[in-house]
């Protein structure tokens, strides 16, 4: 009997705490801000950009986001994942936000905005004396050059299918890929055309032109358990529409990049 006495003000005051740590808790989570965003963004999302004074890609995306969310308000969080994890991440709820191109692998998920943040270009380069590309399967028993890291939608697995008899040289960077082009190591690159852009103005490269195989939109992605996850898609994309995207990605126009060199 002695021992259950001696145990009630310790359960007396346990109970106390439990009780003033709830309190603070709801407090909290009443006077919270709004919930943060948590970016996943894919490591090959490099599609867009400069390359800066030591040749390194830089991916300009996060400028406009940091312009997107300061306008709305709104704290944010970048985690960078292998792009194969970005749909787990955002499935699960590690995520919240990204910009990723339309899948229905997103609808059970994600809201995905109406109207494209920017697009890109994947073309085929070759030098002037090389046949030109019509389609991709005119690349069926060439040289191809990819870059490791991007997926290429299902133009990678057309360059490696043995069904092609495509000799495929995969390299490291853009600036690589093109020195292998110039060198002659193959006749075609599969490049995005902002990269690409980036590298030629840097490293002009003498009769060289392309042709487009494809047109990449990329969409805002909010997961639908975000608060109020509707509105604030709409506020976002409302936010997008004020914001000059081309000025801060610092976009290349068809006037300021020719075909060939």
């Amino acid at each position: 009997m002695s021992r259950i006495i001696s145990s009630t003000p310790q359960l007396l005051a346990l109970n106390i705490l439990a009780v003033m740590l709830f309190l603070c808790l709801s407090f909290i989570k009443a006077h919270a801000d709004p919930a943060d965003i948590h970016y996943a963004l894919p490591d090959q999302l490099a599609v867009v950009g400069s390359l800066d004074e030591h040749d390194k890609f830089e991916n300009p995306f996060n400028y406009v986001l940091e312009e997107l969310f300061k306008r709305a308000k709104l704290k944010w969080k970048i985690h960078e994942y292998p792009a194969s994890r970005v749909f787990h991440e955002l499935k699960q709820g590690n995520a919240n936000f990204s910009v990723l191109v339309n899948s229905n692998r997103l609808d059970e998920c994600c809201l995905v905005g109406k109207t494209p943040m920017v697009s890109s270009e994947l073309r085929v380069y070759h030098k002037n004396h090389v046949a030109p590309i019509s389609s991709v399967d005119d690349l069926k028993g060439k040289e191809v050059i990819t870059i490791r890291g991007y997926s290429y939608g299902p133009f990678k697995e057309f360059v490696r299918d043995p069904n092609n008899r495509i000799k495929h040289l995969p390299t490291g960077t853009h600036t690589s890929a093109f020195s292998m082009l110039n060198k002659g190591r193959a006749n075609y690159l599969l490049d995005y055309s902002h990269p690409s852009a980036a590298v030629l103005k840097k490293y002009p490269i003498k009769e060289i032109q392309f042709e487009i195989l494809d047109t990449i939109d990329f969409f805002l992605v909010l997961h639908r358990s975000y608060p109020k996850a509707k509105q604030t898609m709409k506020k976002l994309e409302a936010i997008m529409n004020e914001i000059d995207v081309e000025n801060i990605l610092s976009l290349p126009s068809d006037a300021q990049q020719t075909k060939s060199y």
